[in-house]
C-alpha cells in the first residue's frame, strides 16, 4: 500500500510557475505553466496540453 504525500491547500494564483500542484477536481498532477495555465502530468497527461485555471481554484502542493 502507497502512503499518499500529504497535501497543503493553496491557491492557484499562489502556485510559482513551473510548480508540480494537485488538482482534487481531476485528482491528477500539474505543472503550472503560466497564471491561467497549466499541464497535466499524471494519468492520461503527457506535459503537453494546457488546461485553463482560475487564480481563486484551490489545488494542493506535496508537503
Amino acid at each position: 500500500m502507497t502512503t499518499r504525500p500529504t497535501l497543503q491547500r493553496i491557491k492557484f494564483g499562489e502556485v510559482a510557475i513551473g510548480q508540480r500542484f494537485y488538482d482534487p477536481i481531476s485528482a491528477e498532477y500539474f505543472v503550472k505553466q503560466s497564471d491561467t495555465l497549466a499541464a497535466m502530468v499524471t494519468g492520461i497527461g503527457d506535459g503537453t496540453v494546457p488546461d485553463e485555471f482560475e487564480p481563486d481554484d484551490i489545488v494542493g502542493i506535496d508537503q
